[in-house]
């Protein structure tokens, strides 16, 4: 099996929903965007400073998995995404490779539901398994790890209790386990995506 690099965005976000600066006109807008850029830099920044690759992380992770299944895998380096999506044409794969796992990282970071809730972590990805011999899909879905709501057809994760922050303060106040409950997320969409290859 080939899998596929360049899986997650550049950034982890740090979003907060329904924040207060988004119900006042465009100015409350404009102010709240800044806020949660500002949070997301800062985030960001904590991440960099402990050395925190998310995207190796889950690699490690896919890898590990897959090898426990029987698998044997190869990692298919690549041009960057363009944008946060299963590749439209993929490369060549290594003699004897069966099938392209592709998955693609659409949002990873913390998400609050909003004003005075707390942030979590938050995943969200899309997987697929093509056949290399025709290109035939063999797989294909959605998982959400901590969702705003429900939805249908996709998998969803509840969060892990955990990793929950209060605030933005407490959200910075320790990089090491605001990389681990990232690091959590995306090892629980990495199990459940090889789950998917039963």
């Amino acid at each position: 099996m080939a899998l596929v690099e360049d899986s997650l965005p550049e950034k982890a976000i740090a979003y907060e929903v329904a924040s207060v600066g988004s119900n006042f006109g465009l100015i409350g807008a404009l102010i709240d965007t800044g806020i949660q850029l500002e949070r997301q830099d800062a985030v960001n920044d904590a991440l960099a400073g402990i050395q925190f690759d998310a995207e190796g992380e889950l690699e490690t992770r896919l890898m590990s998995a897959l090898s426990a299944e029987g698998y044997r895998v190869a990692p298919l380096p690549g041009e960057a995404r363009k944008k946060r999506d299963w590749l439209g044409t993929y490369p060549t794969a290594p003699a004897g490779t069966d099938a392209w796992l592709d998955i693609a990282v659409v949002h990873y970071g913390y998400m609050s539901s909003g004003a005075g809730q707390p942030f979590r972590p938050t995943v969200g990805a899309k997987v697929r398994l093509v056949k290399v011999s025709d290109g035939s899909t063999l797989m294909e879905n959605q998982i959400v790890y901590n969702p705003l709501n429900t939805m249908q057809g996709i998998i969803t994760i509840a969060p892990n209790p955990e990793y929950a922050f209060r605030n933005r303060s407490d959200l910075l106040a320790d990089p090491a386990r605001l990389a681990a409950g990232i690091e959590d997320a995306l090892n629980q969409v990495a199990d459940t995506a090889i789950q998917l290859l039963r």
